[in-house]
């Protein structure tokens, strides 16, 4: 911080000097030819008055002995006015210094109030927060980490009461207090958010960590406030990853695996194929698995429909690497899929197995009457259909009909 202030203040007194030296040698300029103009017009008159006497006793008009007495006075005023310019011009400090350093006390003025508006009212304490998290990340021991971690949360909580509308700065604090196993004040500050916010994917992750902290509050148990809390956030986003994570950890905590693994699968069918996130929840989900017996393990699978995938030549030539493959079972009466999987652009035909793992709502293959597939390939990465994006939707079919592998080909354009 200090390397930028040195800076900061040579440019400001270099900025000063182009604007100050100009303004200063202007008013001693415009001081002194003030004095000298009003000398040049005494002198101009008392010659020109001059004059009109010496005219005035040639013609007679006045005698000479008033001649003589009206040149004495007129000298005699013409001098006492010199004598004042004189007087003016020797001594400038009374008049002129003063101004002189007007320009020079507002341009001082200027920096001087900037900075104590900008530590008022700006960002000044924000400069603080990147040495804070330097120093959580240094921490040498739990212990200095705690400590790192308290006094970055007293930071925020310092910048939230300065901007109560700044979303971001509430979230890091709510999260850093779960972090730290502060949950009445966690609770507390995501309650807030969430009566601020408006009803979007946003509010339901805030949602979600609301849940969160009311089910930690409440020792790891689901009460009706944090039901609330996750129901609404489900609404907004039926795999919230909060939510999902802790029906997944209470039906885990009762021995229920079955359930466990399908809220884990909804959350995996949220997150990014390949991250970190992704892989580690994939491998949890596997040693669950590997724990089960074979027939427990089925009925947790349950319905299954493998899908081949194709794109018509007649589309090839649209297919871009930057596409998502969405692939979605659903009700033909309703537009929300029951199952659904997305997949960066695979090497087609493609083939997957679509089952109730893959569940958005809970729902399960086997429980409507009906069922529509459809394939499509996204350039946007939106779940939902947009123009040019290419599709293809099977024809209404029932699970026991269907025991062949299904064959679908992309060949229309979302218009």
């Amino acid at each position: 911080m200090a390397d930028l202030w040195l800076p900061l203040v040579v440019l400001t007194i270099v900025a000063m000097a182009f604007v100050l030296v100009p303004v200063w040698r202007y008013r001693v300029r415009e001081a002194e030819s003030g004095v000298t103009q009003r000398a040049t017009r005494n002198r101009d008159i008392f010659m020109q008055r001059q004059a009109e006497l010496e005219r005035e006793v040639g013609e007679g008009t006045i005698a000479a002995d008033d001649h003589q007495r009206m040149l004495a006075e007129l000298q005699r005023a013409f001098m006492l006015d010199m004598e004042v310019l004189q007087q003016e011009q020797d001594k400038p400090a009374a008049s002129v210094i003063p101004l002189r350093w007007l320009p020079i006390l507002l341009a001082l003025a200027i920096p001087v109030g900037a900075l104590l508006l900008y530590r008022s009212q700006g960002s000044a304490a924000d400069l603080a927060l990147p040495a804070l998290l330097e120093k959580v990340g240094s921490a040498a021991d739990e212990q200095a980490q705690t400590a790192a971690l308290t006094e970055l949360a007293d930071f925020l909580e310092a910048r939230l009461q300065r901007r109560p509308d700044d979303l971001q700065t509430g979230y890091m604090l709510g999260t850093l207090y779960l972090g730290i196993d502060r949950y009445a004040e966690a609770t507390a500050v995501f309650e807030k958010m969430v009566a601020e916010m408006e009803a979007t994917p946003d509010k339901a992750t805030v949602l979600g960590q609301l849940a969160q902290a009311r089910y930690l509050a409440a020792e790891q148990s689901i009460t009706p406030e944090v039901k609330d809390a996750m129901e609404q956030a489900l609404a907004l986003n039926p795999n919230e990853q909060a939510v999902m994570s802790l029906y997944a950890i209470d039906a885990f905590l009762q021995q229920d695996f079955a359930s466990a693994l399908q809220y884990w699968r909804r959350q995996l069918s949220d997150l990014t194929p390949g991250s970190r996130d992704a892989e580690q929840l994939r491998q949890r989900i596997s040693m669950v698995e590997a724990s089960l017996p074979a027939d427990q393990l089925a009925a947790v699978q349950g319905s299954t429909i493998t899908v081949t995938i194709d794109v018509s030549p007649l589309l090839a030539a649209k297919v871009t690497p930057d596409m998502r493959l969405f692939i979605f079972a659903r009700n033909p009466a309703m537009p929300m899929p029951i199952v659904a999987q997305n997949v960066p652009v695979p090497s087609f035909p493609f083939t997957i197995t679509l089952d109730n793992s893959m569940s958005m709502t809970g729902m399960q293959l086997e429980s409507v009457p009906e069922l529509v597939i459809g394939a499509r390939l996204s350039a946007s990465g939106n779940a939902v259909g947009q123009s040019g994006d290419l599709e293809t939707l099977s024809a209404p079919f029932t699970l026991a009909d269907q025991s062949e592998p299904l064959t679908l080909t992309i060949d229309s354009i979302v218009p």
